[in-house]
């Protein structure tokens, strides 16, 4: 577990912040410090009352008070708010004390990070830049989230931070080239099966089942599907043999499937994804 002096800074509070912060709360509790800052007092005081963590009044004193510091802001924010975190870090007179910077905000590149931070403070400390891409589902600690960084960090500093995230999700290490596919993939992903459990409770509701039936059995159809899939006896064996399991033939199944087959949901689904891997890269 990371050490219990390790403070930890959010610049922004949103669902995706707060559910990082959730899994660290919930999983390592009082032994670290967690601060955070946000433009809206509401949602401090939200996140605050939800999980005990102590707000502070601005970005400088995020920098000033935490050796993590994660910028947890829109995309179109990321610039303003490293140009005054880089004032705050030209107060810092030892190098140990400079903290990492952890960005989530999706398509912000880790040299675009390094390039606003050196343009703007007049050390020459070493800055050190996590990039991560988590997922909506963090907030019930079942999160996917990739990671990458720049050359200034050492083992024992992605070890850290991969032990923070880990309170939440899985975690990935991986080349800062696969992160818009990654993005539109397990980013967005969620948002995907939502509409495909929607869809599920929907036809359900149109057979005359009540709709908090028909959301239990595709809330557990869904559960057990995701379990077994990841499961280590048969996360090798091929998504169509674990189809082929379930379906008999002329069964009810097969017609099921020949529905969707004639609905070419794979190239929907494959649509999807290439367009938020398009959008991730700024393309359309």
């Amino acid at each position: 577990m990371p050490s219990q002096k390790t403070t930890i800074g959010f610049i922004g509070a949103g669902n995706m912040a707060y559910g990082l912060i959730k899994g660290m709360a919930d999983t390592i509790g009082s032994d670290l410090k967690i601060f955070i800052y946000d433009t809206d007092p509401s949602r401090v005081d939200f996140v605050k009352d939800s999980l005990g963590v102590k707000p502070l009044n601005s970005i400088g004193e995020v920098v000033e008070n935490c050796r993590l510091v994660f910028i947890a802001v829109k995309p179109y924010s990321v610039e303003s708010v490293l140009e005054v975190a880089a004032r705050a870090l030209n107060n810092f007179k030892k190098n140990k004390d400079f903290p990492m910077f952890i960005s989530i905000a999706g398509g912000v590149k880790v040299g675009f990070i390094e390039e606003v931070l050196n343009r703007s403070i007049n050390n020459n400390f070493p800055i050190k830049v996590f990039r991560i891409m988590p997922n909506i589902n963090s907030l019930v600690g079942k999160g996917m989230s990739a990671m990458c960084y720049n050359g200034n960090i050492t083992n024992e500093d992605a070890e850290t931070v991969s032990e923070i995230l880990e309170t939440s999700s899985k975690v990935l290490f991986m080349n800062e080239k696969y992160f818009d596919a990654v993005t539109a993939l397990s980013g967005s992903g969620p948002a995907y099966m939502f509409l495909i459990a929607e869809g599920l409770i929907e036809a359900g509701v149109k057979l005359g089942l009540p709709r908090d039936i028909a959301k239990t059995l595709t809330v557990q159809t869904l559960l057990g599907s995701a379990e077994l899939l990841s499961s280590p006896e048969f996360f090798n064996t091929s998504t169509k043999d674990l189809k082929d399991m379930v379906t008999s033939p002329g069964g009810t199944t097969a017609f099921g499937l020949a529905k969707l087959e004639e609905g070419r949901i794979k190239y929907v689904l494959d649509s999807a994804v290439n367009a938020a891997y398009l959008r991730a890269k700024g393309l359309v």
